[in-house]
Formats: structure tokens, C-alpha cells, sequence
């Protein structure tokens, strides 16, 4: 059930808060006054598409918030299912930001609008009159059916679709493998040399990672020789010009002469030896290496040859060899596809027939369960919309066969007839706004049977009806409101009159800014906006006397 309703910085709506009860709540109110603008900021705290437009002028945000009581154990079923907590409320927020994005919380905790939708649906049903129109539609017509066959028939929905999807996909293939005959042996050629280049190649690991290293070390071959004999001439003792050799044995020489003297210094004077042996070592080490050192042409163009190689596979066939070994994988594939073209082509078309035969008996299935589920909906409605004043009504729904797709191979299409001796028709052609308001009201009572959904909301489902159908609507959500929360839009005395609890919304001007306030109505208030929706502004006795009459009269049936 919702139990309250707060509304911040919407559209006219600086700031309401709307306090719900049980059974039917009515709201009323002059054209413009902000009624539907409940229902709306409603919708889009329960997952309608938020625009930043709604954002009352000269504020930086709004704010929508919704409070359940939390008492269905399948609420709490779900709710545990995605992690919340289980206690005895639901908190869904809403905050639309002017200069950031919008933030839906349930319990305090950041929600996908995916989510949201999984545990609302559960919580709420909203009406409103664009369901009218989309009820006329042949696919909403088959998806409401299909809600109607219950889990083991949308399970058995998804499966087909998966099926059909596939199907689908191998079709495709098949086609596109079909029309390559024309250029199969050209293909088949151009596919062996790709395989033969690159076995020819047999590229490896050091190709990957040595070879670029290795040619860069012998490409530069004479200019390491020239650096590393200059470092060892540097080193090494000369007689034209001063070096480390040379410079290091006239430190070592004097250190040692004060050595003799102050002793502190015997380390320094040992350290010093040690490097003078260690340039020693470094010299001769040097001098072998550089004797070592070759420069082989034939190796040098041998490593230009093979990176040339290298570069060339990996510009064709993939930037690594994991790439081009994937490349190989499937170019080879492909070949022995192409090699057994008709027998592979056969073997894909025998595979498309026997899962189009699965789909199909998968398909006979569903037809079963929409045919039984459409007999049994044909009948409640029928008998819901006589009580909702169409007495010679008849409403029928019609399966067809038609081509078979993800969604089955049924198409439906409500029927109706509203008067005695006219043929059945589909219903966007023969049903009035009255009608479609009456049907809409028929399916959504056995909808919330079903589903055992706590609230709805009925937004102007008063639509196009006066008199004594009003009566009988009135009273059918009235009935309605017996085991579940109803919330209605109303301008209709006759539904009016049978409220629990009654709003009404007016607007002020405040600041020179229009501003939308609600309030719940005590009695006296109540008969007094009942006299006003009965006679209009100027409320007399009689009107008063009138409406304090049929809210007493409903009360007391």
C-alpha cells in the first residue's frame, strides 16, 4: 500500500506531501490545478523517463519520493532476492538534478531503472489514458495475454525466442555461404597462399621478441667497436697522453707517503689499490670482448632479410603472432569449409530444419496456452464489462496463425461488439472513449486478481462515461477497493461521492508564482466540493443537500 506521497520542486509543486489511507482515495480538483501532475511525478518515481524540463523554474533540483508498507510475502521475496533488507517499509526516491544526473535510491541504496521496475510492478499499477490507445494494439493485446499464461509460459516464450534468434543466425549463414559459389575457387586459391606465406614464414617466439634486438646489436657493430676501444684507451697506461691508469697511481702515491705518517688513512690508501687492480680487470675484460666482436655481413643481411619477412606477415595477417596464429586458425577453417562445400552447406541446412521443427513444436505448445488462457480471459471480461453497463456486449479474442517469429506463430486480436446485432469488429474501430475506459476497467480488475497488486491508480478513468454508467463504474472501484489501496482522478460525483478519503488540489499565487497545494477533506468539506463538481462555483442549498445525500446513501450501501 502507498502510504505517502512526497513531492518536491515539480513542475507547479514546491512542496507537498500526500499522507494515503486505505481503500478508495479520490482526488479532485479545477482543470489545471496540478491532479494529473501527482499522478505523474508518481510514474516517474516508479521508472518513467525523467526530463529535466519538470524541474520547478529557478530551482536546481526536484524530489519524488514514495512510502510502502511492506507486508506481501512476495514483495519480501523479492526485495531479498536482489540484497535489501526486509523491514516494514519500501523508500523509493527520486532526485532529478539540474546540473547532474538523476539519482533513483529504493531504501536508501542506488538502483538501475531496471531493477526498479522488477519490485514496482509489484508494489503498484498505474492507469492512465494513454493505456487506452495502446490496448488497441495487436502486440500489447498478444504481450497481455501472454502475462495472463502465468511463469512456465514465459519460460517457454524465452526459450523460443533463443531458438528462433539462432535459427535466425544459421540462416543468415547459410545464406551468405550459398552465394559464395560463384567465387568458391577463387577464394579456395587465394586462401591456400595466405596458409602457405605463413607456413613458409614459421615464425616463432624469437621472431616475437629476439629477432629486433639481435639486428639492432649487429646493425650497430663497427660504432659499439670504436666506443668500447676509446673506453679501454682511457683506462689503459699510455705514453702520449694522461689516463685513469696513470692518474690513479699518482693519487695512490701520494696517500701512501702520508699513510706512513698519520696511519688514520691506511683504509683510503687500500681502497685505492683496490680499485687500480679492479681498472686493471675492467681493462683486460674489455680488451677480450672487443676481440670477440666480429662484424658478419652475412648475419647482418640474414636479420635484415628475416625482420623484412617478419613485418610483412604481421602488415597482412595480425600485429602479433597470437594474431596471426588466430588468423591461421580461421583462414584454415575456412579453407576445409570451402574444400567441402556442399557437404558442409548440407550439413548447416540440416541443422536449420531440425531446430526449425523444435521451434515449431515449442510454437504448438504456446498456441495451446494462449487458446486455453483466451477462453478463460474472454469470459471474465465479458461478464465485466456487462457489469460495467455494455449489457448486449460481446467480446471475443481471435488467434490467427501467422508466420513464426520469436514471439510465436499467433497473432491476436481483440474483438468486440458493443451493441445488439453488430458484427464483432476490432475495438479500434467500433469502441468509444467510454468503451475503452470500461474494457481498460475490466482488464485491469482481473489483472490485480491475478497478480495480487496492492494499489492501483486510476487516472480520469471516468472518461467519456456520465449518468448512471458513472454510478456503475464508481461502484466497480468501489468493489475494487474492498481487498486493495484504489487512488483515483475524478471529476464524476457519482465516484466522487463513494471516497474513503478525499483531496482536492487547488492553485495559489504566491510571490507571483503558482503554486499547487492539496488537502484532505473532513465531511462538511467533502459535501461542499461534492456540491461544487454537482453544480459548479455557485453552490446552493440544493446542490449541498444533494451531494450530502449521495455521500450518505454510498456510505450506507
Amino acid at each position: 500500500m502507498l502510504l505517502e506521497l512526497n513531492i518536491e520542486n515539480f513542475a507547479i509543486i514546491e512542496n507537498m506531501k500526500i499522507s494515503f489511507d486505505r481503500g478508495l482515495n479520490v482526488l479532485t480538483g479545477e482543470t489545471g490545478s496540478g491532479k494529473s501532475i501527482i499522478i505523474d511525478s508518481l510514474g516517474l518515481v516508479l521508472g518513467a523517463r525523467a526530463n529535466k524540463d519538470i524541474i520547478k523554474y529557478g530551482e536546481d533540483y526536484a524530489y519524488i519520493e514514495a512510502i510502502f508498507s511492506c507486508y506481501s510475502e512476495d514483495i519480501k521475496k523479492t526485495l531479498k532476492e536482489y540484497g535489501f533488507d526486509i523491514g516494514e517499509l519500501i523508500v523509493i526516491s527520486k532526485k532529478i538534478q539540474k546540473d547532474g544526473p538523476t539519482i533513483t535510491r529504493i531504501n536508501n541504496r542506488a538502483v538501475t531503472s531496471g531493477l526498479l521496475s522488477k519490485i514496482a510492478v509489484k508494489l503498484i499499477d498505474i492507469f492512465a489514458q494513454h493505456e487506452t490507445i495502446s490496448l488497441m494494439d495487436n502486440k500489447n493485446q498478444l504481450k497481455l495475454i501472454d502475462d495472463f499464461c502465468g511463469e512456465d509460459h514465459k519460460i517457454l516464450l524465452k526459450e523460443l525466442e533463443s531458438l528462433v534468434n539462432e535459427i535466425n543466425r544459421l540462416k543468415k549463414e547459410y545464406d551468405e555461404k550459398n552465394s559464395l559459389e560463384t567465387n568458391k575457387e577463387r577464394e579456395i586459391d587465394l586462401l591456400e597462399y595466405q596458409i602457405n606465406e605463413i607456413d613458409e614464414a614459421s615464425l616463432t617466439e624469437y621472431d616475437e621478441n629476439g629477432l629486433a634486438e639481435d639486428f639492432n646489436k649487429y646493425s650497430n657493430m663497427t660504432n659499439s667497436i670504436m666506443k668500447l676501444t676509446e673506453a679501454k684507451s682511457i683506462i689503459d697506461s699510455s705514453y702520449e697522453s694522461a689516463n685513469i691508469e696513470d692518474i690513479l697511481d699518482k693519487v695512490i702515491g701520494n696517500v701512501s707517503e702520508v699513510s706512513k705518517i698519520d696511519k688514520d688513512i691506511n683504509y683510503i690508501s687500500e681502497e685505492l689499490e683496490d680499485i687500480r687492480y679492479r681498472l686493471t680487470d675492467i681493462s683486460r675484460d674489455l680488451g677480450n670482448y672487443i676481440d670477440s666482436m666480429e662484424i658478419d655481413e652475412e648475419q647482418l643481411n640474414f636479420l635484415q632479410n628475416r625482420i623484412d619477412l617478419v613485418n610483412s606477415i604481421k602488415a597482412k595477417y595480425g600485429k602479433s603472432l597470437d594474431e596471426i596464429n588466430k588468423f591461421y586458425d580461421e583462414t584454415y577453417e575456412r579453407l576445409e569449409f570451402l574444400k567441402n562445400f556442399e557437404k558442409n552447406l548440407a550439413k548447416l541446412h540440416e541443422n536449420i530444419i531440425s531446430l526449425e521443427k523444435k521451434a515449431y513444436s515449442l510454437s504448438e505448445k504456446i498456441t495451446k496456452n494462449r487458446n486455453e488462457t483466451a477462453n478463460l480471459v474472454q469470459e471474465k471480461i465479458t461478464n465485466e464489462i456487462k457489469e460495467l453497463n455494455i449489457p448486449n456486449a460481446k467480446f471475443k479474442i481471435k488467434i490467427t496463425e501467422k508466420e513464426l517469429s520469436s514471439d510465436g506463430k499467433d497473432k491476436i486480436e481483440f474483438l468486440i461488439s458493443p451493441n445488439k446485432g453488430q458484427d464483432l469488429m476490432p475495438m479500434a474501430k467500433v469502441a468509444s472513449g467510454g468503451e475503452m475506459s470500461r474494457i481498460m476497467l475490466g482488464f485491469k480488475s482481473i489483472i490485480a486478481q491475478k497478480d495480487n497488486i496492492p494499489t492501483l491508480v486510476f487516472d480520469e478513468i471516468d472518461t467519456g462515461i456520465s449518468g448512471k454508467t458513472a454510478q456503475i463504474v464508481g461502484r466497480k472501484i468501489k468493489k475494487l477497493s474492498k481487498g486493495r489501496q484504489i487512488i483515483v482522478i475524478s471529476h464524476l460525483p457519482q465516484i466522487v461521492a463513494l471516497a474513503d478519503t478525499h483531496f482536492v488540489i487547488n492553485k495559489d499565487i504566491v510571490n507571483e508564482t503558482t503554486i499547487s497545494k492539496i488537502a484532505k477533506l473532513n465531511d462538511d468539506e467533502r459535501v461542499e466540493e461534492l456540491a461544487r463538481l454537482i453544480g459548479g462555483d455557485n453552490i446552493t442549498s440544493y446542490t449541498l443537500a444533494t451531494a450530502k445525500e449521495m455521500i450518505g446513501d454510498e456510505a450506507n450501501d
